[in-house]
């Protein structure tokens, strides 16, 4: 029958012809189809004109160069012939490379290359050069969310509350810069990428379900405040979770921080060496590093047998309880109402203390004559505000460095105890105590 020439039907038509020996496809058929192929047609669009299958034309372009017009070469930029739709111009509308186009250029089944990408079943060697030819030449990246379910892992770790929050006009004195350079350089050694959660309120807004959709293996969290649910839901969920600035977690999340009682006992010992006894302190109960800062002063203060006065404190304190400039600044005022009993005051950070300073000079005293003042965490600004602030220096840097490699050491399955780090802090001494020297 026929010769003993198989039959064929075409796919557009319906019409049933048997191709020519020597040449399957009509040559006008195969040079349209190149010219689709170069204006961005995809493998199906042309099938669906031209009534040929994917697989036919995935063969054609691949193994039979010479069924192309002559000279005319397959596009260079083979992304272009994966768009959506035709090409209209130069720009073509492009989407990702699927596991389908690979199988097209590949000419073989979708499945043969899930078990290539996955190693498993039995493709042959030539096969499997044709599949990778093809993810080479298209670009192709296996979906790494696919990838995670199966590897239990992303290699990605979040981090909130480490955000711009604070970097506004007075860039100068934000502690961020630091802290998100040691997060990044840190990932980067241990090859993982960093997902930050820009928001400072995400964790409200979200709650634990913003952290446990699968996109990290961990968590740093940043600026604890006191009685945070959600991480304490995160965390009994059982990402990793590793707090920095901060010591009091939950008993299955670690944290790395800076030694605050020790700084608090610097910082006195440096002002009594200079004869001041009457000394002050402002701050926040906010998070635990600030709770430690208090407890550290009101320690120092007794070791050195001084007396101060905890009706001013405790105002004051209660007052600015929460991080925000007015209720700071009202704490603040309530010394400056006071502030002939004092020779010195121990400021929150280096910001508030070169506002201490500024406000201290509105009322006619002399910094640090009649008053001195002392920051917290050494900010580039601090080192020329109010004609330069003597402060604790953080090792912010090493902060994050440190918690990056210990969330991944708890990532890898190290215990919570070996994940729980204080660093050591360094007074930095400048005018606002000791004035200018000559």
């Amino acid at each position: 029958m026929n010769g003993g020439r198989q039959q064929y039907r075409c796919g557009h038509c319906g019409r049933r012809y048997v191709p020519d020996e020597y040449h399957r496809y009509p040559s006008p058929l195969r040079e349209r189809a190149a010219t689709l192929r170069e204006k961005g047609y995809t493998l199906a669009q042309i099938a669906s004109l031209l009534g040929v299958t994917p697989r036919t034309l995935g063969n054609w372009f691949r193994n039979a160069k010479a069924a192309l017009p002559e000279n005319r070469e397959e596009p260079a930029d083979t992304a272009r012939t994966l768009s959506r739709e035709p090409l209209s111009g130069d720009a073509p509308v492009r989407r990702r490379v699927t596991i389908q186009d690979v199988a097209e250029r590949a000419g073989v089944t979708a499945s043969t290359v899930s078990n290539h990408l996955n190693n498993k079943g039995r493709v042959a060697a030539s096969t499997r050069a044709r599949i990778g030819e093809a993810i080479e030449s298209l670009h192709f990246t296996p979906n790494a969310l696919t990838r995670a379910i199966r590897e239990r892992r992303t290699g990605i770790i979040g981090a909130v509350g480490i955000g711009f929050w604070d970097i506004d006009n007075a860039a100068g004195f934000s502690i961020m810069p630091p802290i998100l350079t040691g997060i990044q350089s840190q990932a980067e050694i241990l090859r993982h990428e960093v997902l930050l959660y820009t928001s400072f309120l995400v964790a409200e807004r979200y709650g634990s379900g913003r952290f446990l959709d699968g996109h990290i293996d961990g968590l740093i969290w940043g600026l604890l405040r006191q009685g945070e649910h959600v991480l304490e839901r995160t965390a009994a969920a059982g990402l990793p979770i590793l707090a920095i600035l901060t010591r009091h977690v939950p008993s299955n999340v670690g944290y790395v921080t800076a030694d605050n009682v020790g700084a608090m006992h610097m910082i006195v010992e440096h002002l009594t060496s200079l004869g001041r006894t009457r000394i002050g302190y402002y701050g926040s109960l906010h998070d635990s590093n600030h709770i430690d800062r208090y407890q550290g002063f009101r320690d120092a203060m007794e070791a050195a047998g001084l007396t101060w006065d905890p009706s001013a404190m405790k105002s004051a304190i209660r007052q600015g309880e929460e991080w925000e400039r007015e209720r700071l600044e009202s704490g603040l005022n309530i010394l400056l109402e006071k502030a002939a009993m004092f020779d010195a005051i121990i400021a929150p950070n280096d910001y508030f203390a070169a506002w201490t300073v500024e406000k201290l000079r509105e009322r006619g005293f002399r910094v640090p004559e009649d008053i001195a003042v002392v920051g917290f965490d050494d900010v580039p600004d601090a080192a020329h505000a109010a004609g330069g602030i003597t402060t604790i220096r953080q090792p912010f840097w090493e902060i994050a460095r440190t918690a990056v490699d210990r969330l991944v050491a708890m990532i890898d399955g190290a215990p919570v105890s070996e994940c729980r780090i204080t660093l050591p802090t360094e007074l930095v001494v400048r005018a606002s105590t000791i004035g200018q020297r000559g």
